[in-house]
């Protein structure tokens, strides 16, 4: 069922919830690259500390979360482009919603608000390659040999 989330900006008061969302998103996504002494750092607790620091960061570093009858469900954060050529670019940093709200448009919400020009993926995500393909990103041919944490992670750069 399509949702028509609220968008808005990510706030102080948030930084729990986005804590408990990040983690356990990363905990399903990564755990197949990630050790589990690794996912058990990156805990609730580190997590919504680390949210402190992105909505403190200032203006160039934006972060959105989408809500559905109140409950923050996904989020989004974007800032400058990170790569020589890319600087003036606006770049996709994370997208993540709740396994329960996905395929429900609040994912397409979160990236159509967050007006993006590139992002990075790891080459092997076939269902998010999928999603931004669906929101006309596509691969533009740069790819590099990244780490997460110390694993390796291939990935691919797909743009508008």
């Amino acid at each position: 069922m399509l949702m028509n989330p609220v968008i808005r900006r990510a706030e102080l008061t948030d930084v729990d919830r986005l804590g408990q969302l990040h983690s356990a998103s990363w905990s399903e996504l990564y755990s197949s690259v990630l050790s589990p002494t690794v996912l058990e750092e990156l805990g609730p607790q580190t997590m919504a500390a680390l949210w402190k620091r992105f909505i403190t960061r200032g203006d160039a570093y934006i972060q959105y979360v989408a809500e559905i009858d109140g409950e923050i469900v996904g989020f989004v954060g974007r800032g400058p482009g990170r790569e020589s050529g890319y600087e003036s670019a606006t770049e996709l940093y994370f997208i993540y919603v709740d396994p329960a709200h996905r395929r429900s448009g609040v994912g397409r919400a979160l990236l159509k608000h967050a007006d993006v020009d590139y992002l990075w993926i790891a080459e092997a995500n076939r269902e998010s390659r999928t999603f931004y393909r669906k929101n006309k990103f596509y691969p533009d041919s740069a790819a590099r040999e990244g780490a997460i944490f110390g694993a390796p992670l291939a990935e691919l750069r797909m743009a508008r």
